[in-house]
């Protein structure tokens, strides 16, 4: 969804790689607390982490979506999907977690690169993109990190993200299942509109507000909500993002 961005990194960077989908062995990373004297007591709620994603796409304008802190090495990585602009020559991201209607508590962070999965569909709406660390600061010290679940079947789970005409976190929950496609669906799954995308697609969420992500959103499929589900593709482009 179209939408002014604010002042933004202007250059373009580099992929981190870009590979194709298939099935593995399931994988879980942590979720983490932020660093000592940020106010976070307990392990990373998703609530904090969350947040607004801009960027632009030259000839086609800005755009609004959303994204989430996840564990990496360089404690500085944002999942969100793929058609948000990657391999489309998107450029100028800016990312602020915990954004509230207009609120950015913890400022915004541009980008330095960015790796996406190929190939068509909801399947593989997978993207990881690596922020900047301005002033010597990193996302995932500052907010901390949800955790990662790589080739897990499809549970009882969430999905939040960030709609346009809402401006604020929104959730819906349900049974995760199987789609055609081999993307993941929800159903009675309503208000994640447009700018939601790039959400996350959660499971084992704690009363502390802690979870492990296992997709990213990317929109309907019919009148289910559908999300990507991260498998060995994912892995190795998160892989990459982490230690760039």
């Amino acid at each position: 969804m179209p939408m002014s961005a604010p002042d933004a990194v202007s250059a373009a960077r580099p992929s981190v790689g870009a590979v194709a989908e298939a099935g593995g062995e399931p994988v879980h990373i942590p979720a983490t607390r932020a660093l000592a004297g940020t106010g976070v007591q307990t392990r990373a709620s998703v609530w904090g982490t969350l947040g607004r994603l801009y960027f632009t796409i030259p000839g086609k304008g800005d755009y609004i979506r959303s994204g989430n802190v996840v564990t990496s090495n360089n404690r500085s990585v944002v999942a969100t999907a793929r058609h948000c602009g990657f391999g489309e020559g998107g450029t100028n991201y800016r990312f602020a977690p915990n954004y509230d209607k207009g609120n950015a508590p913890h400022g915004w962070w541009g980008w330095r690169s960015a790796g996406w999965v190929t190939g068509c569909g909801q399947e593989n709406d997978n993207a990881f993109l690596v922020l900047d660390t301005p002033d010597g600061r990193r996302v995932q010290d500052v907010v901390g990190s949800t955790g990662l679940g790589f080739n897990w079947s499809s549970n009882y789970a969430h999905i939040i993200g960030l709609p346009a005409d809402k401006d604020c976190a929104v959730w819906c929950e349900g049974q995760g299942y199987a789609g055609p496609g081999g993307q993941r669906l929800m159903n009675n799954c309503n208000g994640l509109s447009g700018g939601a995308s790039g959400g996350a697609w959660i499971e084992n969420y704690q009363p502390d507000g802690s979870a492990m992500q296992t997709g990213a959103y990317s929109g309907s499929y019919g009148s289910a909500a559908a999300a990507s589900a991260y498998g060995n593709a994912a892995y190795d482009v998160w892989n990459g993002a982490q230690n760039a």
